[in-house]
């Protein structure tokens, strides 16, 4: 039966502050001057991606990890996840393992990639012996020798390697690609991304160049591995049923010796040790396993990501091309329209000046009318009537406001219109008390200090 625990996780970071930064740069870099459009685009295009941004290592990361322990499920807890223990898992088959996944991770979706760490017997290590100085692609050159390294294998097979940096000892390891592609099957069947496969140990790898010795110890079986120079430069994985033996005992021990015991171990012997990890570190995706479907579906979005690029770019030429058109036919119109109105200007001032007095005679009596402010002044009323008060009937008419409403206490509203500098004259117009309520029924009326009807009248209509 498979137990799902929970421990920690640190999310790898995006590309964001990448983004906000070539944003930026280009923005400092860009000329004050105003371009149609189209310059922009040009400028755009011409622009050279900043060297940071070119060249960066393609390493299989993901947001989360499963650990793979005998017959305990395990991944590292993240608050926004719901784990609850699970004991339904009797086999360790693709099918069951995406099933205890999907009950251990039940809000994740197929967005999120997923690390699987399995135990060392899924995999299959070899010694090499390759030169620093090899140009040519390890994988292509490791795949060559792989008759002789792995006589009688036939079926399809994954790799992982690394070139060496020092010396000329490194490991290879193997998987086959039908387990793989198996397990991200199962994980696509319900709804979950496996974006890579790595060995339980390899997770334990550091981030740092200082060597390294991981000893991973489960209820089957024992695994040492040795990692300096930035390669796994020894990989010892054996059985405890044939440790029971003597002559398997001395072996191991023999093969053990060969170790540097002067190095940093790390040492996993329960399960216990395996919880509460962090994320793997960049080195340990170097010997990551990833299936062809992965390959296949990555390669897909990377397509329509480029489809969906290479569209907003068409509909931008395009759109530049129609908006320098625009531009330059507008800005011609608007050329011809000035050369115009200066020619009609200048062949009568007088005319234009009289025709400018009559316009302002027109609009004077509308652009010096007295503005009531209704808003304004039912903003202020919201303000000064207190909560317990409320107006259900307000009308103004020519600077004169009639207010009608509820209130416990009418009369002290009045007092404050009284001490309003823009209200003049309130008075009550009749309180009355309405079916015994606690508050009164209140009319009152005042008038609108800067409001004066009758000297704009006088001004701009003195015979009527």
């Amino acid at each position: 039966m498979i137990n799902c625990r929970v421990g920690n996780v640190f999310w790898l970071p995006t590309s964001l502050e990448v983004t906000i930064w070539w944003a930026s740069s280009f923005r400092r870099g860009a000329s004050k001057r105003t371009y149609p459009p189209y310059i922009y685009i040009y400028i755009l295009m011409k622009r050279k991606t900043p060297k940071r941004l070119k060249k960066r290592r393609n390493k299989p990361l993901s947001d989360l990890c499963l650990i793979v322990h005998g017959t305990i499920l395990l991944h590292t807890k993240h608050h926004n996840l719901i784990a609850q223990p699970d004991e339904s898992l009797l086999k360790l088959t693709p099918t069951e393992l995406a099933a205890a996944a999907k009950r251990l991770l039940p809000r994740t979706t197929n967005k999120q990639r997923i690390a699987l760490a399995l135990p060392s017997s899924e995999f299959v290590a070899t010694t090499l012996n390759l030169p620093t100085n090899l140009k040519e692609d390890i994988k292509e050159v490791v795949k060559l020798q792989l008759p002789t390294l792995l006589p009688g294998i036939t079926e399809p097979l994954l790799l992982a390697v690394q070139k060496p940096v020092e010396g000329e000892q490194t490991c290879a390891l193997w998987m086959p690609a039908k387990r793989a592609d198996e397990l991200f099957q199962a994980f696509e069947q319900v709804s979950l991304f496996l974006s890579c496969i790595l060995p339980r140990p390899v997770i334990l790898l550091p981030d740092t160049i200082t060597p390294h010795q991981i000893y991973d110890e489960d209820e089957s079986t024992i695994t040492c591995i040795e990692w300096s120079g930035n390669v796994i430069q020894h990989w010892l994985h054996t059985s405890k049923v044939e440790c029971d033996l003597p002559e398997f005992q001395e072996q191991f021990d023999e093969a053990q010796s060969g170790f540097n015991h002067d190095l940093t171990q790390e040492k996993k012997t329960t399960v216990s040790n395996w919880e509460e990890l962090p994320m793997p570190s960049a080195t340990a995706y170097d010997y990551a396993f990833i299936p062809p479907s992965t390959t296949a579906r990555m390669e897909q979005a990377a397509k329509r990501k480029r489809q969906r690029n290479w569209s907003i770019l068409a509909l931008l030429f395009i759109g530049s091309i129609i908006g320098g058109i625009y531009f330059a036919l507008d800005y011609e119109r608007g050329l011809k329209q000035q050369l115009a109105d200066l020619k009609h200007r200048t062949d009568n001032v007088s005319q234009l000046r009289a025709q400018v007095n009559e316009i302002e005679a027109m609009i004077g009596p509308v652009k010096h009318f007295p503005r009531q402010k209704v808003v304004a002044i039912l903003e202020a009323l919201d303000q000064m009537i207190p909560k317990n008060s409320w107006i259900t009937r307000f009308y103004i008419e020519g600077g004169a406001v009639k207010l009608e409403g509820l209130s416990p206490n009418p009369t002290e509203l009045v007092e404050m219109l009284w001490n309003n500098p823009h209200v003049s004259d309130p008075q009550t117009d009749g309180i009355t008390n309405v079916n015994n309520r606690k508050e009164d029924k209140f009319r009152i009326k005042f008038q609108l200090k800067h409001f004066d009807l009758r000297a704009y009248w006088m001004e701009y209509f003195p015979d009527k």
